[in-house]
């Protein structure tokens, strides 16, 4: 497949950067496909299979299409006026708004409603700084906008702005929505919003951004690590430059120490895991997943990070972990951390350091410039690394919640996905992400040993899941289906342990986000969103509905081949803490 799809692009004449638009892929996907690093999907391989059958001339018309602006770049192509305090107001969309599918504009116009419709006791111009998705309104600039600085040809978001895109990870929350619900919610500076499931830590970062006080609770020691490291930054910047200097000087000469004791052509893995200094233990096929100088690489920068301390140390360990996909031999194609095909070749650690932490800088310093009217100081978030059901916080001491759990039985195990991290940072996290057992909400590390509907409490406030389960568990038989039902019965009772704690935290009228999908039991869809409003409706919280919509981090009308198979719909579901 890789010489035909080489062949097929150098026919038409076409750099790797033409053809992968026409293909609709990225260029790094189709440079790995002509290196043999990976394999197309089989859409990928039916659009090849069109393209293949195509004139060189009807190639390039393909792409002078695709090239052809979507719209002008005036601003009156995006306007959109609407009402706020009773006054109507002009408003300038963002330009994947307007260059976006048609289909996606209901759900824009709702985010857009629900932030008017909030008459919160704010200075009009504060209060537009701070919309999302918008560009402008009555001519003052958004810092969404200023932050995320869109191409007037951009047709998806990008949520990679600011500190938000520090590290990858997957199933990330859309920040854009989550600006939408601070708003909708009227925050400010006098409340908390609270994150039970933080993961990498969108929310504390949106509400650091808004100047609104956050919790954030997270059993992984990295998501954790990633939460602080994009929330927690200081007011006053870091000096990028003496940062990059010291690092620079330290691998060097370590680097040159090494190259004293072995020769550059014989490394081998085992003379770095013994060199003096390294910390990273020996594990399981560590030759499979890096070449010894991306080790030795990797081995000097865990070094200089355990010299380091705080805020700093965190900054540096985020940094390498973001970069552990381009140093170890992992393949990108897959969700889980598995091999590479082939090993990486030339990797320069201390280039790929360098450039994420000038990266990481650029994105601390872009949010202290264009959010500095509002932002608190670095002690207004607070990250308690912790599995939230043995989390106590003060009764009534959360003003909103915006969160979204993991979604039950074959949930992506976040702890996995980046499983090269937790091997190589090791002596800084001192975790194995193999040990957490049922401890992780809604993973498959969940127990599936109670096969009894009525074990659980859940049983008396949902009817739905009772009569759902008690269904399944009459229709199945394999000891398969039976652990993968009992499994998501013990997920909705933790969703019941959960909900009761939100009962207590949140204040009288505070609101609460839950963000859910409702995933598949062989051929059957699990009600989840319905399970779930019985049991906020029985801790006396109100239903203000809830927003069907497919979320997706970094383009809101992409198309996920896998997702059909796994979440049939997603809901942000949406309640009142009613008064007692």
């Amino acid at each position: 497949m890789k010489d035909r799809i080489k062949e097929l692009r150098t026919t038409f004449g076409l750099t790797q950067v033409k053809f992968a638009k026409i293909l609709g892929v990225s260029v790094a996907s189709l440079r790995r496909w002509e290196a043999g690093d990976a394999s197309p999907s089989p859409m990928a391989i039916a659009r090849i299979e069109e393209v293949s059958k195509f004139t060189t001339e009807q190639i390039l018309q393909e792409y002078a299409t695709l090239e052809e602006p979507v719209v002008k770049s005036s601003d009156d192509a995006y306007k959109v006026n609407f009402f706020w305090k009773g006054k109507q107001h002009e408003a300038v969309w963002m330009p994947y708004v307007i260059n976006g599918p048609t289909d996606q504009l209901d759900f824009y116009n709702l985010l857009l409603k629900i932030q008017a419709d909030s008459e919160f006791d704010i200075d009009t111009t504060t209060y537009f700084k701070r919309f999302s998705m918008l560009k402008s309104i009555d001519g003052v600039q958004t810092s969404q906008y200023l932050l995320e600085k869109p191409k007037h040809y951009a047709k998806c978001w990008s949520s990679d702005y600011g500190t938000h895109g520090f590290h990858r990870y997957v199933g990330r929350f859309p920040s854009h929505l989550i600006r939408s619900l601070i708003n909708a919610f009227g925050a400010n500076e006098n409340d908390v919003i609270l994150d039970p499931f933080s993961g990498s830590g969108t929310t504390l970062v949106e509400s650091r951004m808004l100047g609104i006080p956050a919790i954030g609770i997270e059993i992984s020691p990295l998501s954790a690590m990633i939460s602080r490291v994009k929330s927690q930054f200081s007011l006053i910047p870091i000096n990028g430059a003496e940062l990059i200097d010291s690092l620079s000087q330290f691998y060097n000469l370590k680097w040159a120490e090494f190259l004293n004791l072995y020769s550059a052509d014989s490394i081998d893995h085992k003379d770095v895991l013994n060199r003096p200094g390294n910390d990273i233990p020996e594990f399981s096929n560590i030759e499979r997943w890096f070449t010894p100088e991306a080790l030795l690489g990797t081995s000097i920068v865990v070094e200089y990070i355990l010299c380091q301390e705080c805020y700093i140390k965190d900054f540096l360990t985020i940094a390498l972990s973001a970069k552990m996909r381009s140093i170890g031999n992992v393949d990108v194609d897959v969700v889980r951390a598995e091999y590479r095909k082939t090993p990486r070749e030339n990797v320069d650690v201390l280039k790929l350091m360098k450039s994420q932490i000038q990266k990481m800088l650029k994105g601390i310093n872009d949010t202290l410039s264009y959010c500095s009217n509002v932002l608190l100081d670095e002690s207004s978030i607070r990250v308690i690394e912790n599995n939230v059901l043995t989390t106590d916080l003060p009764d009534g001491s959360v003003s909103h919640i915006i969160t979204s759990p993991p979604y039950g039985v074959e949930s992506l195990s976040y702890l996995r996905t980046h499983l090269l991290s937790f091997r190589a940072l090791e002596p800084i996290l001192g975790v194995d992400p193999y040990n957490f057992g049922e401890n992780v909400i809604g993973s498959e590390y969940l127990d599936g040993a109670i096969p009894d509907v009525n074990a659980f409490r859940v049983k008396n406030v949902s009817n739905t899941y009772l009569s759902f389960f008690s269904k399944m568990l009459l229709t199945s038989s394999s000891n398969k289906d039976l652990k993968r039902i009992t499994m998501m019965m013990k997920f909705f009772e933790d969703m019941y342990c959960l909900i009761e704690k939100f009962s207590h935290w949140i204040k009288p009228n505070g609101h609460v986000a839950f963000i859910i999908g409702n995933k598949k039991l062989g051929d059957e869809i699990i009600p989840t969103d319905t399970i779930i409003d019985e049991i906020f409706t029985s801790f006396g919280f109100a239903s203000n509905g809830s927003i069907a919509h497919k979320l997706k981090t970094n383009n809101s009308n992409s198309q996920v081949p896998w997702q059909e198979r796994i979440i049939e719909n997603e809901f942000i579901m949406l309640y009142t803490k009613v008064t007692p």
